[in-house]
């Protein structure tokens, strides 16, 4: 059986979708009403898969999020929320959130995206990461400081990426090893605050815009 943690302060829809979940698929199920009681459970019991309500009181999903990336960063997550701004999509992705579900959306629409975790992938609803990426666009990008600037090595390897080039391509084409691409990748992304290639590409593009 597949333990889950639902974490939501609205006991009704907690009730129900915990029961749908019991009633209909192979999964046990455990519930928190607060970030509280949600971490309090964590640090007792490792669900295989926690599903977070983003705007709970006290910090509300992200905050449950970041106690999870520091003390059980190999369990999934997956936020469940009504609506969710841009710059939270955002955070969570940097966090390793593993999906994003509409609460309005089909169950089993919500459940095909749990299993798409379980199994290793990820899993977004396009009407929460569409806006987030449009807005990584549109927002001016942070100050850049000096000890914060790329090397030329990592502009180039930045640039081989955003042509749409894999670590082992990026590797031929710079006389390195995947290796020593990868490690050069993670200084990219600790500078740059993006956790993915997609964020990364999103980025540079915004990088590019406010140069012009």
């Amino acid at each position: 059986m597949t333990s889950v943690l639902v974490v939501d302060d609205h006991p009704f829809f907690l009730h129900g979708f915990s029961q749908y979940l019991e009633d209909s698929c192979d999964f046990t199920v455990d519930t928190a009403l607060s970030v509280d009681e949600a971490i309090a459970k964590l640090d007792t019991a490792r669900p295989d898969l926690a599903m977070l309500d983003v705007t709970m009181h006290g910090g509300g999903g992200l905050r449950v999020l970041r106690h999870m990336r520091l003390h059980y960063p190999h369990v999934p997550t997956m936020f469940l929320t009504v609506h969710i701004d841009p710059e939270q999509t955002i955070e969570a992705m940097r966090l390793g959130v593993k999906g994003i579900a509409l609460k309005d959306s089909d169950p089993e629409v919500i459940i095909n995206g749990m299993n798409t975790i379980l199994a290793g992938g990820k899993w977004f609803e396009r009407g929460v990461t569409e806006p987030a990426l449009q807005y990584s666009v549109d927002k001016p990008s942070r100050g850049i400081r000096s000890d914060d600037l790329l090397t030329k090595r990592e502009m180039e390897i930045v640039e081989l990426v955003c042509l749409g080039l894999r670590n082992r391509q990026i590797a031929d084409r710079c006389s390195l090893t995947e290796g020593t691409v990868k490690i050069h990748l993670n200084s990219v992304y600790r500078k740059l605050g993006v956790a993915s290639r997609a964020e990364l590409i999103v980025k540079r593009e915004g990088m590019r815009s406010s140069q012009n």
